[in-house]
């Protein structure tokens, strides 16, 4: 049926490519995407009026901790490398240092307990685990003084909330 074995692969691949494009991929449909899109929007925005609230976007932004930090989302297998700014209780996390809107934000009122010692959880050294509500969240920072500088603004935050 083959005259060579790159004749039969070709087929193969074949049929391996059409059944990709036969319908078995579901993709979102043009009103879907829109939903997304609009959905997407409005947490951005969100964001950005939540910064512009809290002052990070203006004197207050030099004044409150910032710096780099790597962070592992609860259930996520995969870290994020974000540069953070804390102000008003909330840590503020930018794609780059350059961004002028933040792409999330963690209110630091849900955190009921200290952050505690990661490091031999993920294996790196300045590690902390912090639950925010939602779960624990993973912060990796490249300095010790990064790390309790955190810390200070966390117990800070703490005892503004707790008893």
């Amino acid at each position: 049926r083959y005259n060579s074995m790159r004749e039969r692969q070709k087929s193969v691949n074949h049929s391996n490519r059409s059944s990709v494009y036969n319908g078995t991929v579901q993709t979102p449909s043009p009103p879907e995407v829109a939903v997304m899109l609009d959905q997407v929007k409005a947490h951005r925005k969100d964001v950005a009026e939540l910064a512009v609230s809290a002052g990070v976007m203006g004197d207050k932004y030099f004044k409150c901790l910032r710096g780099y930090t790597s962070i592992q989302e609860p259930a996520k297998s995969f870290w994020k490398r974000r540069y953070f700014a804390v102000a008003d209780n909330t840590l503020f996390m930018y794609t780059n240092e350059c961004s002028r809107t933040p792409s999330d934000y963690l209110p630091m009122d849900n955190i009921s307990s200290p952050p505690r010692d990661a490091e031999d959880e993920v294996l790196m050294p300045h590690s902390v685990a912090v639950n925010f509500g939602d779960g624990e969240y993973y912060l990796y920072f490249d300095t010790a003084s990064m790390r309790q500088a955190f810390e200070g603004e966390v117990h800070k935050a703490i005892g503004a909330v707790g008893p």
